[in-house]
């Protein structure tokens, strides 16, 4: 919630404003969202209601609709503080949710104008460079603008090891890592980073120090990231192994960005479940994906190109909690064309692709 001191809201208002910040609370969005438009039928002109209703619109995987609530509320000329958390989430929803890299880096950039050392702009835009522009340089720039800001910042300390091994600065990546692990020695993704970094080191396997030396101004995420080296899953079943893909034309292919980070799986199967399911086909690993989220269907066309249907929820009918978002539109099934962009929820998305047939030692 902004900051904002006294909110200029009539008594009912005010009161169905705050039954609308509960209902957020408790994860209600749809709720929330309905508290905030009736609010707003009876004063539009208040800058926090259509930023609240935005962040409800955003969890519900509603981001079209969320960054008009945020256009409204900047609209309104809130002061500069609350104006960088606006730009921020309207950078957020273009990052994470639509994938429109280059909407989300003017957005963070706007924010950072009115609130230079804020610290959760400074790492998703490191998050943006790294993840979605595959810039790890510019990102460890921004990660330790971060950690100039917040030493603490173990995830943080986790993305800068991601960048650090994507560029193949392995030591230094370890080194991150550790410091990662001394903020939060629990974390099993940070675990499986490091152990990725030291394998691919050629150094012996050694646990982390419990007192890292690490200082800032090196020269030389969350592990949102996945395998940085070689990044496609083949979902087939089959032990591909840079073999020359069967498919006469077109490929279908997944990229799939998600908590763990990007990874493309090749489809071959002719049908796939998707969701938070261990046991899914494609696994997605994300608190806002239903366990059965969507399914695959492949379908084959007469000039022998062949195609993927997704279809919201189980095979049984049963829809997923926040539905599928195919090019930033609400959508219960569709044949997939080739860029379409699905959001399963915040974070979690993934863009179809076909991709040229006969290639072989995918990268």
């Amino acid at each position: 919630m902004l900051d904002t001191g006294q909110i200029a809201l009539n008594k009912e208002a005010l009161m169905l404003f705050r039954q609308g910040l509960a209902a957020a609370a408790a994860s209600n969005y749809e709720q929330a969202i309905a508290c905030y438009n009736h609010v707003l039928n009876l004063q539009a002109d208040c800058c926090e209601v259509w930023y609240e209703r935005g962040l409800a619109l955003e969890s519900c995987g509603d981001y079209i609709e969320a960054i008009a609530s945020y256009d409204r509320a900047l609209s309104l000329r809130p002061k500069k503080s609350d104006a960088c958390e606006i730009w921020h989430e309207r950078g957020n929803a273009f990052h994470y949710g639509i994938g429109d890299y280059t909407q989300a880096l003017s957005c963070y950039e706007q924010a950072l104008n009115l609130v230079p050392d804020h610290e959760k702009v400074w790492q998703n835009r490191g998050n943006l460079l790294l993840y979605g522009m595959s810039l790890p340089e510019e990102a460890i720039a921004c990660y330790d603008r971060t950690l100039a800001i917040n030493p603490d910042d173990e995830l943080c300390w986790r993305n800068r090891g991601n960048a650090l091994a994507e560029l193949r600065c392995y030591d230094a990546a370890i080194a991150s890592y550790d410091r990662a692990l001394a903020l939060k020695p629990g974390d099993p993704v940070c675990w499986e980073a490091r152990n990725l970094a030291v394998g691919r080191s050629g150094l012996p396997y050694q646990q982390p120090t419990t007192s890292p030396i690490f200082t800032m101004g090196y020269d030389d995420q969350t592990f949102v990231e996945g395998d940085t080296d070689s990044n496609i899953v083949f979902a087939s079943g089959e032990g591909v192994n840079d073999k020359v893909l069967r498919t006469s034309l077109k490929q279908p292919l997944l990229a799939i960005e998600d908590d763990w980070g990007k990874r493309e799986i090749l489809l071959e199967r002719d049908r796939y479940s998707i969701g938070r399911d261990p046991k899914s086909d494609i696994c997605l690993h994300s608190q806002f994906v239903s366990r059965h989220h969507a399914f695959l269907v492949r379908i084959n066309h007469a000039n022998e190109t062949v195609s993927y249907q997704i279809t919201d929820g189980d095979l049984s009918g049963n829809p997923s909690t926040n539905g599928l978002m195919i090019n930033g539109k609400k959508c219960r099934s569709i044949e997939l064309q080739s860029e379409d962009t699905i959001v399963f929820g915040p974070k979690a998305q993934a863009i179809f692709r076909m991709i040229p047939a006969g290639l072989t030692n995918f990268r």
